[in-house]
């Protein structure tokens, strides 16, 4: 029976081709070799898991803020929005000029405590950013200073567009040739301003959505246009009413908007009336524009979202075919965060190579929003 299982165990050990012959010490040679390796990859299994963990986590909780706002009426739809909460506090970034009129609001909003006592503060973005917050667990959101030096980059941004159907033919030929025009795959500059498309004819909220100020606080060419102004003349642009073919006075009353109010013209001269803030921003630590440029919020332009909307995966090459495009409202929400390794073994982990430990996760979401369909016609 010894014999047995002697013999067994070296069956089971591999060394013994002949049993006679006993190589003692080849199994450890070879588990020394192999060890390393099963470390390596065993440390990036778990930290491509945590990663992609932490990644489907943002990814759901950006989701949930935009299907949130999809059903938000009345006080709590975009455009019953206090304008005085959309900029980042000054008490959390000295970013923008102190206004003791609306630092009490910038800060309430982005107090969820608040949020829930006091209706001032409870308005869309407000309740969309705590939904979102309540939804990050087990993460946690970080603001503030980094310990490793820096700031952290965690933010929510949100931003709601309206997004309107324009038909060039539909279009009083004063104000044809002003029409915004979006690229699109196939088709000749010239063919597509010929084409129905889809534009951005409304950005909220309307104090924060604009990236126009470098960081010397100079005026720049960020976005090609003012969000409302897709009539692109630097106007609200309108027609005045007619009586019996005659156009009457130009007051107020009379006029004809083509244009959904909130465009803000910039007067020359005078910088602070610029943005510096895209999109509604709840800590105000993501950067956008690149070297030089110091703007806050959200990474989308006008122009992207308008090449999004009209479909350029689909072959949709003539009028017919672009005319059944809708239009609609849209809330975009968007999420960064730092990730930070599990693992941090320099030495056996090769995740830490090639990511670092200071790799940023961003994600986004976007839902139709009807509160803020637009409904612009046209004569």
């Amino acid at each position: 029976m010894r014999r047995l299982l002697k013999t067994l165990v070296e069956l089971l050990d591999g060394t013994p081709a002949v049993y006679g012959d006993r190589r003692r010490g080849q199994s450890v040679v070879e588990l020394a070799l192999v060890t390393p390796i099963l470390i390596v990859l065993i440390m990036g299994l778990v930290e491509i898991g945590w990663f992609a963990n932490n990644f489907l986590i943002l990814l759901e909780t950006t989701r949930v803020g935009a299907r949130y706002g999809t059903v938000q009426q009345g006080d709590t739809s975009p455009l019953s929005w206090n304008n005085d909460g959309s900029l980042v506090p000054n008490t959390i970034k000295n970013f923008f000029p102190a206004d003791p009129n609306t630092d009490t609001q910038r800060i309430g909003v982005r107090d969820c405590n608040s949020v829930v006592r006091d209706a001032r503060y409870r308005g869309f973005y407000s309740v969309l950013t705590c939904v979102m917050l309540q939804s990050m667990d087990p993460l946690d959101f970080r603001q503030g200073a980094d310990p490793g030096g820096g700031e952290y980059p965690d933010d929510i941004v949100i931003s709601v567009f309206a997004l309107q159907l324009i038909d060039p033919a539909r279009v009083p030929a004063a104000h044809r040739s002003k029409l915004a025009v979006v690229e699109m795959p196939g088709l000749t500059v010239d063919e597509a301003k010929a084409m129905p498309r889809v534009l951005v004819v409304g950005r909220y909220p309307t104090n924060a959505n604009e990236c126009e100020l470098d960081d010397d606080g100079n005026p720049f060419a960020w976005d090609s246009r003012d969000p409302f102004d897709y009539l692109t003349d630097n106007v609200r642009t309108y027609d005045l009413r007619t009586e019996g073919g005659v156009p009457l006075s130009d007051v107020e009353e009379n006029h004809i908007y083509y244009e959904l109010l909130g465009y803000d013209p910039y007067t020359p001269g005078t910088p602070a009336s610029l943005e510096r803030q895209r999109g509604f921003s709840f800590v105000g630590q993501h950067y956008v524009g690149g070297a030089g440029v110091h703007c806050i919020g959200s990474e989308w332009t006008i122009a992207e979202v308008e090449r999004l909307v009209n479909l350029p995966g689909f072959s949709l090459e003539d009028s017919s075919q672009r005319s059944k495009l809708a239009s609609f409202g849209l809330v975009l929400v968007e999420m960064f965060w730092r990730h930070e390794l599990l693992l941090k073994n320099p030495v056996f982990n090769p995740v830490f190579t090639i990511l670092g430990d200071n790799t940023t996760i961003s994600v986004w979401a976007a839902f139709p929003v009807p509160a803020v369909e637009p409904r612009i016609r046209f004569p």
